[in-house]
This record gives structure tokens, sequence and C-alpha cells, in this order.
């Protein structure tokens, strides 16, 4: 009996969280279609909906062969629904990857991540879940640290009505990344505790997961999207912001391009909303910095 509750808990935490993330990839979708193009990102959040689609598959058919008529190969379906999981995971984790590299905007701060990414995926397809799961919850307290600290050093510095506005905005996508990282880190550190333990609830877990891995990158996609539409008023576009540093002053006004103005010290930054767009010296040479919405899904 405690077998068949564990079965039907498992399916119905994942057809219902797959409820959950149909309606976000709809909303998601939308926002890409009113938006700038942004084909790769796009094109990432498709297969991972696709992946997660495949998961719930997996447990259907797992459902139907443990408690009903179908006879599949059980151990085969587990296997399989372990790859496709492994995947979409490594896929989640590469674009967070990713936002850490375009928020920082060198290769050397991401060797560390990438590294355990490449472990985690010989790890996971190996079937080794245990040291899997350790390193995910790794990347994933890790990475969304690092994107969170490199937002709040450079929001910190802005001043004036339209720095207030820009860092806040910079608040709310830290927020944004931080709880989306602690969501996942949350409930795969449940499966760990569960999966040591040998405790058949892991399944429903492990269930969840399935569809979390994908939800929590759309998730950030759609509240970044919905924040910075809703965020746009006359009032902050009028706005303007100073940022003294060693060397220049940030200067944000009521535009959507950059330009260099009179002084040799002195960068415009034609936008008061957040992300940020700038420009900074390397070289002797101005070279053009741009945060779009890329950099936050």
């Amino acid at each position: 009996m405690a077998g068949l509750w564990v079965g039907v808990s498992t399916l119905w935490v994942s057809t219902f969280l797959y409820g959950m993330y149909l309606i976000l990839f709809i909303r998601c979708l939308s926002i890409f279609y009113h938006g700038k193009p942004q084909t790769p990102l796009l094109v990432t959040a498709i297969i991972m909906f696709l992946l997660s689609t495949t998961i719930v598959v997996i447990f259907l058919l797992l459902g139907a062969s443990l408690y009903g008529t179908l006879g599949l190969d059980v151990e085969s379906l587990q296997t399989a629904e372990v790859v496709v999981y492994v995947t979409n995971n490594i896929i989640a984790d590469g674009l967070l990857i990713y936002r850490c590299y375009v928020i920082w905007n060198t290769i050397y701060i991401i060797i560390a991540p990438v590294i355990l990414l490449i472990a985690t995926m010989i790890l996971g397809y190996m079937i080794q879940l245990k040291l899997f799961f350790i390193l995910s919850l790794t990347v994933n307290l890790f990475v969304p640290t690092l994107v969170a600290a490199r937002l709040w050093w450079v929001t910190r510095r802005l001043r004036g009505p339209g720095g207030a506005a820009t860092r806040r905005k910079g608040r709310n996508a830290m927020i944004i990344i931080l709880e989306s990282g602690l969501i996942y880190s949350a409930v795969v550190s449940i499966h760990m505790a569960f999966f040591h333990y040998n405790d058949p609830r892991d399944q429903v877990v492990f269930a969840a997961l399935g569809q979390i891995v994908g939800i929590v990158p759309t998730l950030i996609i759609v509240r970044v999207g919905l924040g910075v539409s809703s965020g746009d008023s006359p009032s902050s576009a009028s706005a303007s912001a100073t940022c003294g540093t060693s060397n220049s002053t940030l200067v944000a006004q009521p535009s959507m391009h950059l330009s260099k103005i009179s002084s040799p010290d002195v960068i415009e930054i034609r936008s008061p909303r957040f992300p940020v767009r700038f420009a900074t010296e390397e070289g002797g040479r101005e070279r053009e910095k741009s945060w779009g919405s890329e950099t936050m899904v």
C-alpha cells in the first residue's frame, strides 16, 4: 500500500508541476515574441521544456507498468528518466554559467564552474547520482552568488534619482537570481537526504526535480521580462544618475544608446533602466559592454 501511495504521489507531483511549467513556458514564449530576437535562449527554453515533457511521459509509463498492465521494462524506463533529467540539468547549469560569463565579461570567472559542470555531466551519465547531486548543488549555490555579487558591485556605484531606479532594478535582479538558485538547491538537498537514507519518498522529490530544473530558468525569464516591461515610466526615463570612479564618471540619461560626451573622462549611459548599458576603457580604446535582457535570462 505504501508503494502505491508513493507512486500516486509521484505522478500527482510530476503532472501538477508540469501544468505550472506549461503556463510559465507559454508566458515565456510571449515574452520572447514581443521582445528582441534571442534565438539561442529561445531554443534552449524549448529544449528544456521538451525534456521536462519527456520526463512526465516516462513517469506515466512507469506508473502504467508498475501498477497497471502495460508491461514495459521498468529498469530501462528508470534509466531513461535519469538520462533525460541529467541532460536537462546540464543545460540549465550551462545557461546559469553563461549568465555569469555575460555579467562578468571574462572567461576566467567561469573556469571553475565549467570544470564542475563537466564533472557533473560525467557522473550523471555514469548514474553516480549521489556525487552528481553534490556537484550540481555546488554549481547552483556558487554561480548565482557570483552573478549577484557582480550585480551588487556595479549597481552600488550609481547615485542620483536615476541611479536609485537603476539600483532598485539591480536589487530585484539579484533577488530573482538568488531566489531561483535557492529553490532548486533546497529541493536537491531534500532529495539527497531522502536518497541517503533510502527513503522511498525520494521518488516523489525526484519527480519534482524533473520539472523544477526547467521551471527555475523559465521563471527567471518571465520575472525579468515582466519586471523590465512594468518598471519603465516617464519619470524614471527623465531622471539622471552619476557614478564616480577613479578614472571616469558614469552619467545616465533618458535614451537608449551610448555615447562619449565632451569630457574625456566622462561616459554617458543613455538609459536609467536596468540592465545598465555602459562603456569602459581598455588599452586606451573604448569598448562597449551591454547588459541586455539576455544577461538576465
